[in-house]
């Protein structure tokens, strides 16, 4: 029984295996089976990939004129757009930037209240160093006419009067800090913007700029500052203004007409200003941040920080990279 079962295993299942094994490795099998021609690999050419190559273009250095030199403690000369500096001495260094912080204060200001809110000029906020503006207690005024006050004149006294306006309305915030004055909160929401913004190097004590022991930034944090202000739309109002030599107005109760001027001398002076905002302590010395379009139509931040004579570096500044570099012909397509 046993030899008979093993009679039919071998005709039923060992011989037909091995015939099929020879057949399939036959020359003429292999060459019908669509398996043995199929390549182990398949490459499509149908569409070649190609690696972009980007290549920065830089402006070219004309070596006849020599290095810039300045009296400035610090100074940056920066195109933002293409990421190239220029010049940078002590861009480190903590500086006390007197009145450029009312541009830290008017992008809180931009950032909690509309510009056509109203608010009334505390006699607290006369009561501060200077008289630029020539506020008067009691006057109503839009929050657009004090950030033209604090821009163009620099006036401590709008500062102030805009930073108890925000600041009162940020003290309902459940974020804000107990028993913190209007003044107190928005001073710290200016150090949490700056925070923010990773701009770790600077420290705000009030939003005009007068205490300049403990105030301070840094040149590389106020320029990249400066950046983000000019690449977010929501402070064009603050470019508009400071491209005004004056600014006129009249409080809303009339108590008051207003024609605040710019402190910015380079407005009529050269054609390609986009806005810049002056500063001075006796201890911060002379500060200016300057803005304008370059040859090669992008931008260019230029900031001096403790300087004797502020507006002579600036134009120091703009005539040698105007006759220091040039962009290729080619720079724009």
């Amino acid at each position: 029984m046993r030899q008979i079962l093993y009679i039919l295993i071998g005709a039923f299942v060992i011989v037909p295996t091995l015939l099929l094994s020879y057949q399939v490795g036959t020359p003429k099998y292999m060459a019908a089976s669509a398996y043995f021609n199929s390549p182990a690999l398949t490459f499509n050419n149908s569409k070649k990939q190609t690696i972009p190559v980007v290549i920065k273009i830089v402006p070219e250095r004309n070596l006849e004129i020599p290095d810039i030199e300045t009296d400035a403690t610090s100074m940056l000369i920066w195109d933002f757009k293409e990421d190239f500096n220029y010049y940078s001495k002590n861009a480190e260094e903590p500086r006390p930037i007197a009145s450029l912080t009312k541009l830290i204060t008017a992008a809180i200001v931009l950032d909690y209240v509309d510009p056509q809110e109203t608010t009334s000029v505390s006699a607290k906020a006369i009561r501060n160093e200077g008289n630029s503006g020539n506020l008067k207690e009691g006057e109503v005024l839009t929050i657009k006419d004090l950030l033209a006050a604090a821009l163009l004149e620099s006036s401590n006294d709008a500062a102030y009067a805009l930073a108890e306006h925000v600041g009162g309305k940020l003290q309902t915030n459940p974020e804000a800090k107990a028993n913190a004055s209007p003044v107190r909160e928005f001073v710290r929401m200016m150090n949490l913007k700056f925070n923010d913004l990773g701009l770790l190097h600077s420290n705000f004590i009030d939003p005009a700029g007068l205490e300049d022991i403990d105030s301070f930034t840094t040149a590389n944090d106020f320029s990249k500052f400066i950046k983000y202000l000019r690449e977010n739309p929501k402070y064009v109002l603050i470019w508009n203004i400071l491209k005004m030599q004056n600014y006129n107005t009249k409080s809303l109760n009339a108590i008051a007409i207003h024609n605040f001027k710019s402190t910015n001398p380079f407005l009529g002076e050269y054609p390609n200003i986009i806005g810049g905002k002056t500063g001075f302590t006796n201890r911060a010395l002379g500060n200016m941040v300057l803005v304008t379009t370059s040859s090669n139509n992008t931008e260019i931040i230029y900031l001096v920080l403790g300087s004797n004579d502020r507006f002579s570096q600036i134009r120091k500044a703009i005539k040698w990279v105007e006759e220091a570099w040039s962009w290729p012909n080619n720079t724009q397509q």
